[in-house]
């Protein structure tokens, strides 16, 4: 039994790893037009939003405070892919 929920684990970060990579080309389309528009790639507040949105999306088991977390590192990320362009 144990073998198999590893298996289902190990599924699911697979999944997670191509949903933050369709995440991350989709930010750098935003990217790429935000700036051909010339406006700032930078948007404090949708960064909050999103921050705002998980949590709320968030029903457990995990903490608020790690959900946080996660998407901090995923929104850090995604500023250097903008700055990286």
């Amino acid at each position: 039994m144990i073998e198999r929920w590893r298996e289902d684990i190990d599924h699911l970060d697979r999944v997670l790893v191509r949903l933050l990579n369709l995440r991350a080309r989709l930010v750098l389309r935003i990217a790429r037009s935000k700036r051909a528009a010339g406006l700032s790639v930078r948007a404090p507040a949708r960064e909050r939003e999103v921050l705002r949105d998980v949590v709320d999306a968030n029903p457990g088991p995990l903490a608020e405070s790690a959900v946080l977390a996660v998407f901090r590192l995923i929104i850090r990320e995604s500023r250097r892919l903008e700055e990286d362009m």
